[in-house]
């Protein structure tokens, strides 16, 4: 009689591992999904995930550093269980994150960003310098590669949907061979079930690509418009962290993204790609903490 009982109950929203939470709130009436760790009376920390993936990526550094630092990582704008906004330009995600630090009693955190998120935090970090006490970015600068990222591209626009997770993870595990960990119970994190019964990825960015062509061969540059001079008014300490095997940002280009910042520094993370968090967890978030030990 219990289990049948059971069987009606909806299954909760994954809790995120080391003491998180996971919650959901408005800000100026937009639903953000957002995960927790620490309390208000330690020092804040943002973090910000990169495009198609959710805050679920910054779980490994949430449960290392959360008794330390007040840790806020929301999915951002029509990614993960948050909801859209008009355009997915960098300066109107951007223009969403004072109002959450509002919101969450943040006055000036350090900021995490991978990707998409590190472009947003340097954005943010230009236009309000009095809310941004330092910046680790992940992977991410002014000049990338494009073979890297179109290929970034051309998975993202690939599915349109699939028929279970365990097709999701095979495509996953096509796309990022060196994964050995992908779970498919794991992904309701990343896809939500649609009422034909396929799983659809919990951002936008797929459907834009299908759709509308917002970021294509020929004018995905666009997105770093402003990047490179944004990134020389950034008055906090920064760290750029590049996966040693990444094809989106090399070499050369972070050493030329870390010579345009004041007071910046380069560290490379072994055995990771652009996903440098999920493909080398343990050496990212070491990596992080000190930084975030040091200036904070």
């Amino acid at each position: 009689m219990a289990a049948a009982f059971e069987d009606h109950f909806v299954p909760r929203h994954d809790v995120p591992a080391g003491g998180g939470r996971s919650g959901f709130t408005l800000v100026e009436g937009r639903q953000v999904h957002y995960l927790e760790w620490g309390h208000g009376g330690l020092p804040p920390v943002l973090c910000l995930h990169g495009g198609g993936q959710t805050a679920y990526m910054y779980e490994e550094l949430g449960a290392a550093v959360g008794g330390r630092y007040h840790v806020i990582a929301p999915d951002l704008p029509a990614h993960g269980d948050s909801d859209a906004v008009p355009d997915m330009d960098r300066h109107v995600i951007a223009a969403t994150i004072p109002p959450l630090l509002d919101h969450f009693g943040l006055a000036r955190p350090a900021f995490v960003g991978a990707s998409l998120g590190g472009v947003v935090s340097i954005t943010v970090g230009a236009a309000h310098p009095e809310r941004v006490a330092a910046v680790a970015l992940i992977d991410i600068g002014h000049q990338l590669e494009e073979d890297g990222v179109l290929r970034i591209i051309e998975f993202l626009r690939a599915h349109e949907s699939f028929g279970s997770l365990d097709e999701a993870a095979a495509a996953i595990r096509e796309y990022l061979p060196q994964r050995t960990d992908v779970t498919p119970q794991r992904l309701t994190r990343n896809l939500r079930q649609r009422e034909d019964g396929r799983w659809v990825w919990k951002h936008g960015y797929g459907r834009a690509l299908r759709d509308r062509g917002s970021i294509t061969e020929s004018n995905w540059q666009s997105l770093l418009e402003g990047v490179e001079g944004d990134a020389r008014e950034l008055a906090c300490p920064v760290l750029l962290i590049r996966g040693a095997r990444s094809d989106v940002l090399s070499d050369e280009g972070a050493d030329a993204f870390v010579k345009l910042i004041p007071d910046a520094r380069l560290a490379t993370v072994d055995a990771a790609g652009h996903l440098a968090v999920g493909d080398n967890p343990r050496s990212t978030v070491s990596l992080i903490a000190d930084f975030l030990d040091e200036v904070i």
